[in-house]
């Protein structure tokens, strides 16, 4: 297969739309599906997921963020990645305020497989007054 053919699993608008309802309906299954067997997801400050860990994780996050609110919007696609961004809202078990993120991703595929996710987001509370702030540092 040569580098430029596509690697993705058919049509990238469609692929983010169904990974949207995936989320919505909080199927950790179905979430954490679709992976290489070496698959990797990179996010904040070099934190990395694997194998039975990458697979667990919405599982975990639908569990802690029991009432997620979810959208995902498709942003780009190339001939094996796709990007995406969402926003999110959720009741924080720790605080019983709702936490607002907002982020974006991207999908690295192989054979109609992710084989590589990274993520970068904002998050915030509700009542933080963000809108003052110059830059943020979160």
């Amino acid at each position: 297969m040569s580098s430029m053919e596509s690697q993705l699993p058919g049509d990238p608008r469609k692929w983010v739309k169904d990974l949207e309802a995936i989320w919505q309906a909080h199927d950790g299954k179905k979430a954490g599906q679709g992976f290489t067997d070496d698959a990797v997801l990179v996010w904040g400050a070099n934190q990395r997921q694997s194998g039975p860990e990458l697979s667990q994780r919405p599982s975990k996050w639908f569990a802690y963020a029991a009432d997620l609110q979810i959208t995902k919007q498709y942003v780009a696609h190339t001939h094996d990645t796709i990007v995406a961004s969402w926003n999110s809202a959720y009741t924080s078990p720790e605080t019983g305020k709702t936490v607002h993120e907002r982020g974006i991703e991207y999908f690295k595929f192989r054979a109609g497989k992710v084989c590589e996710q990274r993520a970068w987001q904002h998050s915030w509370s509700e009542g933080d007054d963000c809108a003052n702030s110059a830059f943020s540092t979160d």
